[in-house]
């Protein structure tokens, strides 16, 4: 019969190698150990699944193993229950033995009527650690009977996020969602965790002394996890599917990477992650992010907000790479407009609200997000307006959002020169701003998130005669009532965060349940959470598909030039003038950010002038897209210069197309020989 020790250790590391070190290891024996009034009865057997405990003694009886862990960590179980009382605890360390005055835990029980119940505990210093944590009406217990929490507990999970000093705890459960079963984290209220001690494992069985309790525990292990971000992970520019980290938890994630064409390729980087429902972001460092949010409506016979911040089981949330080259990267981000309970907007069965992203990024960083709204029209409810952006900050577990948010949060200017400053005045005394009815007629409104010591993030709607066809096809001064309410503008924080920004903590990260129908308000600076700055609407009353697009990016801060010459060159680009007749100009694609080009395969190459359109502007780093070109390799002369590939020009061939990007600012006219 294979060894106890054997057994759980291989199961163990087979889980755990790629996430660094592990416990258990070979070479350290578990130890069977009692906890409570049991001394003896204790049964430990093995199967080809795991290892089975059984005690049919008053107390509890399980097995640790000796070798101490501490810092950032990721200690689960499955579990297979057949009698009583089962679960797992964290034993602080006593001098090299459990102290049975420091622990927490998670176990599942079974009452008579048959309830299972499911629960958190904590012991610190021989006092109630939930008792004194009690404030705010915490979630530590949990009933098994619907769907929303599951019918029973599959398996267990303590994750400690060492720089917050903080204590999750979930259970796995099961649901059926649209016709699918899925498993899923649900989280108990978080517990704080300061200093720096270190913790043993224990997987244990509890008894009446009336009756056997029994359970079988399969991979229990412990994942020695990283607190953020490790450098060096990303190759330069493109797109990886790989784990990520921020707030001291992992999960499975889309990243677009970049190089030194991009001035914050170090540290900076647009993620789609598991653990935030693939909602993107820009990771700026590992203290907080920033996102443009997503589409959102209201009402339709659900409650709450319709997104995908709910959709924590990830049933239609989920996000694809499409194109990933030395030029270009696309990723495709697709939702459903539903509430947390998995009601979607309208309730039809035959029609529902999707919401297609796709977000074009170049090596220097700057991209175009395009948004395709395609709403549920054909059912007994009216049609709301929606939003279609908000921009925010999420903030790290352990901090406050003032050490990451200028106070002076949110910049809103145009390429003409018009600027508007939103300040937030922390406390709850002071004025308020409001928001400046001026940018309504603007041709386009470039918003800028500003951070403290950090660079900017910007989002760019444009809604000038010219191209809101493709870019706002219901412009602001249309319906200027929803858009960029005050409502941002007002909140503040309290309790923790008094004196501060306001917080949500019901994401990212966070899986417990909403304390209301759309929102759980931040109370604990341990917690991760996000703060909301300023939404965009979309459309009053959307009768069918809609498309927006807008440009993104990160920025040097308060550099408000440098963002008028990126705007002006993705709306209004150059004049373009064709040189020879190997090709012709077909359009400025606003969706691609690029000048689109048809050559004739019998007369291969393309050349043309541009020449920027807006007096004293700069057009910044061309795109070209030059359909049909073939596999032909790619060389480009700007005035009649040969530039160099990878230093000067990065290409690609997709199919048939060749994309072009150019490392080049100028004001005047530029030639271009592409062959």
């Amino acid at each position: 019969m294979t060894s106890m020790k054997g057994i759980i250790a291989a199961a163990a590391l087979a889980v755990c190698l790629a996430h660094g070190a592990c416990f258990p290891e070979e070479g350290n024996k578990w130890e069977p150990y009692y906890f409570g009034s049991a001394t003896q009865g204790g049964i430990i057997s093995e199967n080809e699944e795991g290892v089975s405990l059984s005690l049919d003694r008053a107390g509890a009886f399980g097995i640790y193993n000796p070798s101490k862990f501490g810092g950032n960590f990721d200690a689960q179980a499955e579990i297979k229950p057949e009698d009583g009382i089962c679960g797992i605890i964290l034993f602080r360390d006593l001098g090299g033995k459990p102290d049975p005055a420091n622990f927490v835990g998670i176990e599942r029980k079974v009452d008579k009527r048959g309830d299972k119940t499911v629960r958190v505990f904590a012991i610190r210093d021989g006092q109630d650690l939930l008792r004194q944590n009690s404030g705010g009406n915490p979630r530590f217990e949990f009933l098994l009977n619907n769907a929303s929490f599951g019918y029973d507990a599959k398996a267990f999970r303590i994750i400690r996020d060492e720089k917050a000093a903080c204590l999750h705890f979930y259970y796995k459960y099961e649901r059926e969602v649209d016709g699918k079963k899925l498993e899923g984290w649900m989280e108990f209220s978080t517990l704080p965790d300061p200093g720096n001690a270190q913790n043993y494992f224990y997987p244990y069985v509890k008894s009446d002394g009336q009756s056997l309790s029994k359970a079988t525990f399969i991979r229990p292990m412990v994942m020695l996890t990283p607190s953020d971000e490790l450098p060096g992970k990303d190759p330069g520019f493109g797109a990886v599917r790989r784990d990520y980290v921020f707030s001291g938890i992992s999960g499975e994630a889309v990243i677009v990477s970049f190089d030194k064409e991009f001035p914050y390729y170090e540290k900076a980087k647009f993620v789609f992650w598991s653990e935030a429902e693939y909602i993107p972001w820009w990771h700026i460092d590992d203290k907080c992010a920033v996102y443009y949010e997503f589409v959102e409506i209201w009402g339709g016979g659900t409650e709450g907000c319709c997104e995908p911040m709910g959709d924590r089981l990830l049933r239609w949330s989920k996000a694809d790479i499409v194109e990933s080259n030395k030029a270009r990267v696309i990723v495709h981000w697709r939702y459903m407009l539903a509430d947390p309970e998995y009601k979607w907007w309208g309730l039809d069965q035959a029609e529902r609200p999707y919401a297609d992203e796709w977000y074009t990024f170049y090596p220097d960083g700057v991209g175009v997000r395009k948004v395709t709204y395609t709403p549920a029209i054909t059912t007994k409810y009216e049609t709301d307006w929606n939003e279609i952006s908000e921009l925010a900050v999420v903030k790290r577990g352990g901090i406050k959002p003032s050490e990451v948010i200028d106070p002076k949060a949110v910049s809103v200017f145009n390429v003409q020169g018009d600027k508007i400053e939103y300040t937030w005045y922390l406390n709850k005394n002071s004025q308020v701003s409001k928001l400046d009815e001026t940018s309504k007629n603007w041709p386009e409104a470039i918003c800028r998130v500003n951070l403290k010591d950090r660079p900017a993030v910007y989002e760019v709607f444009a809604q000038g005669e010219e191209v809101s066809e493709m870019t706002f096809p219901e412009p602001f001064k249309k319906w200027w009532g929803h858009y960029g309410e005050n409502w941002a503008f007002e909140l503040r924080g309290s309790g923790e965060y008094e004196g501060d920004f306001f917080v949500f903590s019901h994401w990212p990260i966070s899986k417990m349940p909403y304390e209301e129908p759309g929102k759980t308000n931040g109370r604990y600076l341990r917690e991760p959470g996000h703060v909301s700055l300023l939404p965009i609407s979309g459309h009053p009353k959307a009768k069918g598909p809609v498309t927006w697009a807008m440009l993104v990016g990160v920025s040097k801060p308060w550099d408000d030039r440098d963002l008028r010459d990126r705007t002006a060159s993705w709306l209004n680009p150059s004049d373009v003038n064709m040189i020879t007749d190997e090709a012709k100009f077909i359009k400025n694609d606003l969706y691609q950010r690029a000048l689109v080009f048809e050559t004739d395969s019998l007369k291969h190459g393309c050349q043309f002038t541009l020449f920027p359109k807006i007096v004293s502007s700069v057009a910044v780093n061309p795109v070209f897209i030059i359909k049909n070109w073939g596999k032909y390799p790619v060389s480009v002369r700007m005035n009649g210069k040969p530039l160099k590939e990878d230093a000067d020009f990065r290409y690609a061939i997709e199919g048939e197309d060749a994309v072009v990007w150019v490392k080049a600012k100028f004001t005047n006219i530029a030639s271009f020989a592409i062959k």
